[in-house]
């Protein structure tokens, strides 16, 4: 792709005339037109000048002026979004939560809470352990230092699940054998982490199923595996530190390590983790995980009866990539709308289906904006998307907290967005329908042409 050159502006408006889109220029000349009628009103001369002057203003302001790239009727019409929103949200807002904000307020603030974490198996390459009792969590919590309990009881996953399947979520009959999803980009930045450990949690959180049509049902079995040697962060999005994929690669204790020890369980979503590398492992550091290696963890993990695997790799399509995307039943190409992003989506693509990997593809598109539009790309590779994550600041207080989406109250677009993303994995899942009560009244006016 020597040569290639992305023009600036690549996804910005059609400019007309005086650097000016038709929209702007329509506004300034409005403007224009108005101040020019109330000179020929029967008025007196302050009263038209000031009119005038503000009608002339007011559209050259419309049409130049543009904070953060976005016109001020925009602004003004997102205040009122905003506003109806919030009023929207109040009105649907039980009294319990109305209480308990009250009660927040006029308390002295809480102490942040610390994350609360357990090892799946003890030294008897057992099953999962049990959570720790509630003596353990207090002292844990008080504690500065974080460690984990490391118990020899065997146990399955007993603890009560969030959500009642009786209560409305449906659990199908899972016949199938286990299935590994693959989020890839060839590009950083596009948010593979994040959508890998949100899909998992959500899977955790609300997937059913049931071993017979007679049998009681069972919450689904999910594995999140980070296999990004480079940047591993998927401890940073649950808040684990340890133990990680370094500590199996790295254990002498034994002739052969099970990666089952090193499987960490997140209690607030069920969802069982094997953390990436805590160091980076790039040049011949690379070498410790290897492909037999990656196998010997897929192939002992699906023995150990889980229904997804959820994987995330780093950007590249080295050997290690190359197997695990091989060994994959889907992979979910994640682009964001840049041009960058999609330039490499394109390559990648390319590079996937050489490999004879298309059957498998899906997209998802994510960190979107109003306007942003990726149907040409779409459409240039015969695909479609999955799911539309929007653009919210919520992801990155969600890192800085070490709390997924998923175990967050109250919904929202991006809630919504996550949870349509993992039905398209698990179709049993619920995907909550959007009322119409809760839809932008304005959201007509956001919508910006494509350029191109």
């Amino acid at each position: 792709m020597r040569g290639v050159r992305i023009p600036q502006d690549l996804n910005g408006e059609d400019q007309f005339v005086l650097g000016l889109s038709v929209s702007r220029l329509a506004a300034l000349l409005l403007g224009l037109l108005a101040a020019y009628t109330i000179f020929h009103l029967s008025l007196p001369a302050p009263v038209q000048l000031v009119s005038a002057a503000i009608a002339a203003l007011t559209g050259a302001a419309i049409a130049w002026i543009r904070p953060e790239g976005r016109s001020l009727l925009h602004w003004a019409f997102a205040a009122v979004e905003f506003k109806l929103g919030q009023r929207i949200q109040l009105d649907s807002t039980p009294a319990t939560v109305a209480d308990d904000r009250q009660v927040s307020a006029t308390n002295a603030p809480v102490a942040p809470r610390q994350p609360r974490l357990s090892v799946l198996a003890g030294r008897s390459r057992a099953a999962l352990s049990s959570p720790p009792p509630p003596s353990e969590a207090k002292a844990i919590g008080d504690s500065d230092v974080i460690e984990l309990p490391d118990s020899d009881a065997d146990s399955d996953r007993d603890a009560e699940p969030d959500t009642d399947p009786a209560a409305g979520h449906p659990a199908p009959v899972y016949l199938g054998g286990p299935q590994v999803i693959t989020f890839f980009s060839t590009k950083g930045g596009t948010g593979r982490t994040t959508l890998a450990t949100e899909v998992a949690a959500l899977l955790a959180m609300k997937g059913w199923y049931r071993e017979s049509p007679s049998s009681p049902p069972q919450p689904l079995r999910v594995a999140l595996v980070d296999f990004d040697l480079a940047s591993a962060n998927v401890s940073a999005r649950l808040g684990i530190a340890q133990p990680t994929m370094l500590d199996y690669l790295c254990d002498v204790s034994v002739p052969n390590p099970d990666p089952r020890d090193f499987v960490v369980r997140h209690l607030a979503t069920k969802l069982d983790v094997l953390l990436g590398p805590s160091k980076c492992l790039a040049g011949d550091r690379a070498d410790l995980l290897g492909v037999p290696q990656a196998a010997h963890i897929l192939s002992t993990l699906k023995a150990a009866g889980y229904q997804f695997l959820i994987l995330d790799t780093s950007a590249s399509l080295r050997d290690l990539e190359t197997y695990l995307l091989e060994a994959a039943t889907r992979i979910y190409c994640v682009v964001t709308p840049t041009a960058g992003s999609v330039q490499s989506l394109y390559r990648g693509v390319e590079a996937l289906r050489r490999l004879g990997l298309g059957t498998k593809l899906q997209y998802v598109a994510n960190k979107m904006r109003d306007g942003a539009n990726l149907a040409e790309p779409m459409g240039d590779l015969n695909g479609s998307l999955a799911a539309r994550i929007p653009y919210d600041a919520a992801f990155d207080s969600a890192e800085n907290q070490h709390q997924p989406i998923a175990t967050r109250r109250g919904g929202g677009a991006s809630y919504e967005a996550l949870c349509q993303l993992a039905a398209s994995i698990y179709p049993a899942l619920q995907v909550p329908m959007r009322t119409r009560s809760a839809a932008s009244p304005f959201a007509w006016f956001t919508k910006r042409r494509r350029a191109g």
